[in-house]
């Protein structure tokens, strides 16, 4: 059994001109029942008012942070560029964490196109505080449809990418944050293996500003999926079901990311992944044989 060491959580955000989203997320984090020890804003090479936002949130709040990046990304990949921007804010946050003596029991995350209920953390950590097996814990993602807030329907077993909040402990256990197309799938995979519980707290309620693929193009999103896919090592029946269950639309394009991730691995002689033991969780959790309607739960993600 693993102990609740402390409600204490440090929280990271990656922005890339967020001008526009970045105030909204900034009021409901500082209007939190239970606000972060210490929030890291990564500023990602925008050339937008968003380093300017950060920087007037930290004259304003000690606890605000903000690091800039200025690495001239010239072909910018926004899958594997958010786990390299939000590995680098992890970074930052646990090194200053510890330089300064503050103490935290939970890492969190949440993109800056999200809006927060005033006690989504508060929610989040009372849920860890129920289950001691818990490592990693995300908030249901709503969206704004007429007057109605919808929640956006996934596996409710899988925790979301974004908002979300790791154990320390668990964190630790997978190895932090991992560089990769889907850091949040791999991270739920991992900490199962490791004997972890993962989930959402679907009645913490996090507003998204944008849909889910809304920024880069529901296409493009969808050929991510299926390269994702691949490199995770989902089998060829999966992608072929998702072509005879889903819409052409989505299944076309899934499928052709994961064609494209496996020319790429002729190309280069690589493996999917160098962690064979992640790749046979993921084949036996996709059972597509017994669960077909767990692969479609997990199209979803």
């Amino acid at each position: 059994m693993r102990s609740m060491r402390t409600k204490r959580y440090i929280l990271v955000t990656p922005a890339k001109n967020e001008e526009e989203t970045l105030p909204l997320l900034a009021k409901s984090v500082i209007n939190q029942s239970i606000k972060p020890s210490l929030w890291v804003i990564v500023n990602d090479n925008s050339v937008d008012k968003t380093e300017t936002i950060i920087r007037e949130l930290s004259k304003k709040h000690s606890w605000i942070i903000g690091h800039n990046l200025k690495d001239k990304v010239f072909e910018y990949d926004p899958t594997y560029r958010y786990s390299v921007v939000v590995r680098e804010g992890f970074r930052v946050a646990r090194k200053i964490a510890h330089e300064v003596g503050v103490p935290y029991g939970f890492i969190g995350l949440v993109d800056a196109d999200f809006i927060l209920e005033r006690r989504f953390f508060e929610k989040i950590l009372n849920e860890f505080q129920n289950d001691s097996q818990l490592g990693i814990a995300s908030g249901g993602v709503y969206v704004l449809s007429g007057k109605k807030l919808v929640w956006e329907r996934t596996n409710p077993k899988f925790a979301r990418g974004s908002p979300r909040v790791f154990r320390r402990e668990c964190f630790n256990d997978i190895g932090g944050y991992k560089r990769f197309y889907s850091p949040d799938v791999l991270s739920n995979y991992m900490a199962r293996i490791k004997g972890w519980n993962v989930g959402q707290v679907v009645n913490a309620i996090a507003v998204q500003m944008r849909p889910t693929q809304g920024r880069y193009g529901y296409y493009k999103s969808s050929i991510k999926r299926g390269y994702v896919n691949y490199y995770l090592g989902t089998p060829l029946s999966s992608i072929l079901l998702w072509v005879l269950y889903m819409g052409i639309f989505d299944s076309l394009a899934k499928a052709s990311g994961f064609l494209r991730g496996y020319l790429e691995k002729v190309e280069k002689k690589e493996n999917k992944l160098d962690n064979r033991w992640i790749v046979e969780f993921v084949k036996k959790d996709m059972n597509v044989v017994n669960n077909i309607q767990k692969i479609l739960q997990m199209a979803k993600i």
